[in-house]
């Protein structure tokens, strides 16, 4: 490394810690971490620290945790902190512009598509729920648009036919992290490169409603099989069976159910596959892997073939 740099982390959630870990290994200067502030969590609705600040306590790190980023004390704590670069990952807010402007070289983030595709707050979710085969890693330079500034590295990562949220957030967990390194190592030297995204190239990646958890078994079966790949482990995609909800967690594109005729979408074939549940989309069908049935824990979908009663052209919706 050129020279290290005093560098303002910026983090919330598991998935940043990492990140932490890896400038601190780099030898940089952490000259201080912001992360969102304590908020009741659990039953008891006790204050839970973030993650981030879990881990920057362990390291004897001075941390901020502003109630907003727009605040001035705020800022003026930030800037007496003398940071070179602010590094963004997975922090919460966007960051408004008297804040970028306070590193004296400027604010990267870490997103997980390759920019411009996928900008936005589920990148790796809309990956999935399309069905594309490959996303990637980028660090950005910052701006004040959302997920729109100039590129300074990126990565390609390729998507398993068989993974779901959490595999391949931890393969890009993987990536990022050196990604991130490298990309400081080019600013240090004076080198890191400002590449302008292409803005004819865009497209979106909002946060998952409710109701695109929910399965439409008029889909596709493979339309089906990336809705709940896309939503897995958390929040989980479901549909109702009497009413109540049941989450699907993983599921099997399978041929036509020997013996039976294609159902109606969300019916339940006469047969299983391999005990397995089967159920009718609008074209093929799918076998319920691993499903949650409401106040219930996760179990295989032949346990819960075992247990629910399930009756040959009930409907799922």
């Amino acid at each position: 490394m050129t020279r290290p740099l005093r560098v303002a982390f910026f983090g919330t959630p598991e998935v940043a810690v990492p990140y932490l870990r890896a400038l601190a290994q780099a030898g940089h200067v952490l000259c201080v971490v912001v992360t969102q502030p304590d908020r009741p969590a659990g039953r008891g609705r006790e204050l839970r620290t973030s993650a981030v600040r879990q881990d920057a306590d362990r390291l004897g790190l001075p941390v901020l945790q502003p109630a907003a980023c727009g605040d001035p004390a705020f800022r003026d704590s930030l800037r007496v902190t003398e940071p070179d670069v602010a590094a963004v990952v997975a922090y919460g807010n966007l960051l408004p512009p008297g804040v970028l402007g306070c590193p004296s070289l400027g604010c990267v983030n870490v997103h997980y598509s390759l920019l411009p595709k996928l900008r936005g707050a589920a990148p790796v979710q809309r990956a999935l729920l399309e069905g594309l085969t490959e996303t990637g890693v980028t660090v950005q330079w910052m701006s004040p648009e959302l997920d729109a500034g100039d590129v300074i590295v990126a990565q390609p990562v390729t998507i398993g036919p068989d993974d779901d949220a959490a595999a391949l957030f931890a393969r890009l967990n993987e990536v990022g992290p050196r990604l991130l390194v490298e990309a400081l190592r080019l600013i240090a030297a004076g080198c890191a490169p400002r590449v302008p995204q292409d803005e004819t190239l865009v497209t979106w990646a909002p946060g998952l409603t409710t109701e695109e958890c929910r399965v439409d078994w008029t889909e596709a079966a493979e339309r089906v099989r990336n809705r709940v790949r896309a939503c897995a482990p958390r929040p989980g995609a479901y549909t109702l069976r009497a009413g109540r909800r049941l989450k699907i967690l993983g599921v099997a594109v399978v041929g036509p159910t020997s013996g039976t005729q294609e159902g109606l979408p969300g019916s339940l074939a006469e047969t299983a596959s391999d005990g397995y549940p089967v159920v009718y989309a609008g074209c093929g069908a799918v076998a319920l892997v691993a499903v949650q049935p409401e106040g219930r824990p996760v179990m295989s979908g032949q346990a819960y073939a075992r247990g629910a009663r399930l009756s040959p052209g009930e409907r799922l919706g």
